[in-house]
C-alpha cells in the first residue's frame, strides 16, 4: 500500500531476525529507509541526465532549450557511478546476518574442541583424547560484544594415518579454512593454511608438555580460563573491520547485483556519441535501481515478503 519499499521490507525482516546490537542497528537504518533515501536521489539524478539528453532529442532547434554539453553528461554520470562504487565496496549485509566465520584448525589433539566449547561456553563438541574424534564439520553461532559470530570446528589435520571417514572431514576442513574470515591454528607454528587471517594459537598453555609458539600468538589455557580474554578482543576487533558499520547503509547481495548493472549502464552512456543510445542506457540504470526498492515489479516485492515472512496467501 505504498508504505514500505522492498529495500525497507528486507531491513524489517533482518530486524525481526536480530540477535545482536550491530544486526539491531544494520537492521533499523535499512528498515527506516537509509537505502531508500540513497536510491531515491540516485534515480532523481539519472532523470536529470535523461532530461537534459530528451531535451537535446527533442527540442534541439528551439532556442529557450539549452543544448545538452557532452562532456557535462559525462561528468556528472562518472560521478554517479563512482558513489554507487563507493557503497558497494563496503561490505555485505550477509555477513552481518550470517556472522563471521570462526574456524578452528589443527592436528588431531591439538584443543579445538576444548576451545570451542570455552568460546560459546558451552558442550557443543566432544571432547576426547582419542585421535580423529571430531570428524565432521560443527557449526555454532554466538554473539560477542554485540557482534554475531559462526564458530566452526573441524577434523584434525595431518597427513597420514586418517581412515577413510576421517579423511573426508579432512577435506571438509580445507574446505572450511577456505570460506573463513578468521582460522584459528592451534597446530604447529607456521604450519596452518597460507592466509592472511590466520591467528596463530597455543593453547593448553596450562599443560606439562605445552610449546609456546612466538610473541604474536596467543597462549591461552581454555580449561583456566588464562588467555582467552584476550582471545575474545582480538576476534571482535577483526570482526569489526570485516562487517559493515551500523551506523552505514549496507547492502545484500541482491542489491549490490542491481547496482552492478545500474553501474554498467553508466559506464557504456559516457563514451557513446548517439543520444538515442544514451537515452537508453540510462533507462536501464533507472530500472535496475527501481528493482532495489521493487518499483519495478510487484512481483519482485511479493517475493521478497513471501519469502522471509510468515504471511497467509
Amino acid at each position: 500500500h505504498g508504505k514500505m519499499d522492498l529495500a525497507e521490507s528486507e531491513g524489517l525482516s533482518d530486524l525481526l531476525f536480530a540477535e545482536t546490537e550491530l544486526q539491531r542497528k544494520a537492521a533499523v537504518r535499512n528498515a527506516g529507509g537509509g537505502l531508500s533515501r540513497k536510491i531515491d536521489d540516485w534515480q532523481q539524478r539519472i532523470l536529470q541526465l535523461s532530461a537534459m539528453v530528451e531535451a537535446e532529442l527533442d527540442f534541439s532547434d528551439e532556442d529557450d532549450v539549452a543544448p545538452a554539453q557532452a562532456e557535462t553528461l559525462q561528468r556528472l554520470a562518472i560521478a554517479l557511478a563512482e558513489e554507487i562504487r563507493e557503497l558497494l565496496k563496503r561490505p555485505r549485509a550477509e555477513k552481518l546476518r550470517d556472522g563471521i566465520r570462526v574456524v578452528l584448525g589443527g592436528p588431531p589433539n591439538s584443543g579445538k574442541s576444548t576451545l570451542l566449547n570455552a568460546l560459546v561456553e558451552r558442550e557443543a563438541a566432544i571432547v576426547s583424547d582419542i585421535a580423529g574424534t571430531t570428524r565432521d564439520v560443527i557449526e555454532v553461532p554466538i554473539g560477542l560484544g554485540g557482534i554475531p559470530f559462526l564458530f566452526i570446528d573441524t577434523a584434525g589435520v595431518r597427513d597420514s594415518g586418517a581412515e577413510t571417514i576421517e579423511k573426508i572431514g579432512i577435506e571438509r576442513a580445507h574446505e572450511q579454512f577456505a570460506a573463513a574470515d578468521i582460522i584459528l591454528w592451534l597446530g604447529d607454528e607456521g604450519q596452518g593454511p597460507d592466509s592472511e587471517n590466520l591467528v596463530e594459537v597455543s593453547s593448553r598453555s596450562d599443560h606439562p608438555e605445552h610449546i609456546a609458539k612466538g610473541k604474536e600468538a596467543f597462549s591461552l589455557s581454555p580449561v583456566s580460563g588464562q588467555g582467552m580474554d584476550g582471545l575474545v578482543d582480538c576476534l571482535v576487533t577483526r570482526a569489526k573491520d570485516i562487517l559493515p558499520d551500523g551506523d552505514q547503509v549496507s547492502v545484500n547481495a541482491r542489491q549490490a547485483d542491481r547496482m552492478n548493472a545500474a553501474c554498467g549502464s553508466l559506464d557504456a552512456m559516457i563514451h557513446e556519441p548517439d543520444y538515442l543510445i544514451v537515452a537508453e542506457h540510462l533507462r536501464t540504470a533507472r530500472m535496475a535501481l527501481d528493482e532495489i526498492t521493487g518499483k519495478a515489479s510487484t512481483e519482485d516485492m511479493l517475493d521478497g515478503l513471501f519469502g522471509k515472512f510468515c504471511i497467509g496467501k
